[in-house]
């Protein structure tokens, strides 16, 4: 694995990086609010967003850097389990189509933002309210750590994350300032930065797996020679644990733990605060309900993204961290300034 800078690949994501840091300190005058102190204003956008902002920002929300990076990597990792994420994201829709939309004219009505003052509202308990809660801000803070780990991930790919013999803060400022960038915008203009940079982060993410799907299957030989290769390796026992490293399909005494992983991860995920918060943004029910029919367009794009876990095997990245499969895979691939576009992307 290459340690050196990559500069071309630095300088595009760097270009990206600030030209979104300006679009979130702007987006406070974009669909300006008449009272910009109003939590419903800085929280909830004005509870104002139509069909595409929310549908952008839902997938914002729901396809991060974890998505990007922690799902081909299990893929990489163990093989086939890891395509977890794809039925759970295919099953939460139409459970969410039928209780969201009543969710949403219950809080629009009684003025709730989060679903802590919803149930506080509904079932008259402050304890309950605050179970709820603080529930939500742990269940999100780990949350929040997989998407630094992406971006570290793709840092130490492109060279800037600092050696194995850094001391901590040295490694860890670039994210520090990346994350101190974003606290202050999003501080600044409330939902609105999230939801406007969502247009860019999301077209990336679908140009990046539309050539990721077509170009490296092409530099490897075909998706016949990917699977090959990715059975090869799973097959491979592990000198460690004398045992296979994965399969490309699940055995039978693990399919019952991938059942139940898939449903509990659906049935989870719009318990997370700001899956809520983007859902109580739209401007009305049909709104909502528009976007449970159009998100699976990203769990068609996310079982294709998954199959990167399989060209890494494929192309022979070797990695001690299998977090930097997909970050290493796109530097060994891709040219320098796409490579940059990439990392943005994930970024």
């Amino acid at each position: 694995m290459n340690h050196g800078v990559n500069g071309v690949a630095l300088g595009v994501f760097v270009f990206f990086f600030l030209a979104v840091t300006a679009m979130g300190f702007l987006a406070a005058r974009w669909r300006k609010a008449e009272n910009e102190q109003s939590l419903d204003e800085w929280g909830l956008g004005g509870r104002s967003f139509g069909t595409w902002i929310t549908w952008f920002l839902l997938g914002g929300d729901l396809y991060t850097a974890y998505t990007f990076v922690a799902v081909p990597a299990a893929i990489y990792a163990a093989g086939a389990a890891g395509f977890f994420a794809v039925p759970y994201t295919i099953l939460v829709y139409p459970l969410i189509f039928t209780f969201l939309p009543r969710l949403w004219s219950v809080s629009h009505r009684h003025g709730y933002v989060t679903t802590s003052d919803f149930v506080r509202g509904r079932f008259g308990s402050k304890g309950l309210s605050l179970a709820v809660a603080v529930t939500g801000i742990l269940a999100t803070m780990p949350y929040i750590a997989l998407q630094l780990v992406g971006i570290q991930a793709v840092l130490d790919v492109m060279g800037v994350g600092g050696s194995a013999d850094s001391n901590w803060f040295v490694k860890d400022l670039p994210l520090l300032i990346a994350f101190g960038v974003l606290a202050a915008y999003t501080y600044s203009s409330g939902l609105r930065a999230p939801a406007l940079i969502a247009f860019v982060k999301d077209a990336l993410i679908y140009i990046v797996i539309a050539v990721a799907i077509i170009y490296i299957p092409i530099k490897l030989g075909g998706f016949d020679h990917i699977f090959a290769k990715a059975g090869e390796a799973f097959s491979a026992t592990n000198p460690t644990t004398g045992k296979p490293r994965g399969a490309l399909v699940p055995a039978e005494a693990n399919q019952w733990t991938y059942a139940t992983l898939a449903l509990g991860s659906a049935l989870a995920l719009f318990m997370y605060p700001h899956s809520i918060t983007a859902t109580l943004s739209s401007k009305s029910r049909d709104v909502i309900r528009r976007n449970t029919t159009i998100l699976p367009l990203y769990s068609l794009m996310l079982g294709l993204l998954a199959l990167l876990g399989f060209m890494a095997i494929a192309a022979g990245v070797k990695v001690t961290n299998g977090q930097l499969a997909i970050p290493q895979l796109f530097e060994d691939m891709f040219p320098s300034w796409f490579a940059g576009v990439a990392f943005a992307a994930i970024g």
